[in-house]
């Protein structure tokens, strides 16, 4: 899942472009079809994320489509939602704590040693 964030955020960003009706189709589909996963991954966690998406899904919906007419809209629209969808991956991806450096317990016992040893 996580890769096709950067895929639809890829999308978005290649339909500032003047393409054919049809990718714009599809980029519907598929930003529409990535905000309803990550909807449904958010709906009890992160209420910033879910709140977005919903508006995203609603704009984007392939079934009951929102024209806005204008290109420098379009335009606007996708570069927010490309920047939104890779600032999402980018939370998904966990943090990594720097290691500790490796201690070694001297719990042992020290064994008395005298300078001489007799060997039998």
């Amino acid at each position: 899942m996580k890769y096709l964030i950067i895929i639809a955020s890829l999308c978005c960003f290649i339909g500032i472009i003047d393409l054919p009706i049809g990718y714009y189709t599809f980029l519907r589909i598929l930003v529409s079809l990535m905000s309803f996963v990550i909807i449904v991954n958010e709906f009890r966690t992160r209420r910033f994320w879910f709140v977005a998406f919903v508006l995203i899904f609603i704009l984007f919906n392939p079934i009951v489509p929102i024209y806005l007419y204008l290109k420098t809209i379009w335009i606007i629209i996708d570069c927010i939602v490309g920047l939104l969808l890779l600032y999402y991956f980018y939370t998904l991806i966990p943090k990594k704590k720097p290691e500790e450096p490796e201690t070694i317990v001297t719990n042992q016992i020290e064994i008395p040693r005298t300078r001489d040893r007799i060997i039998k």
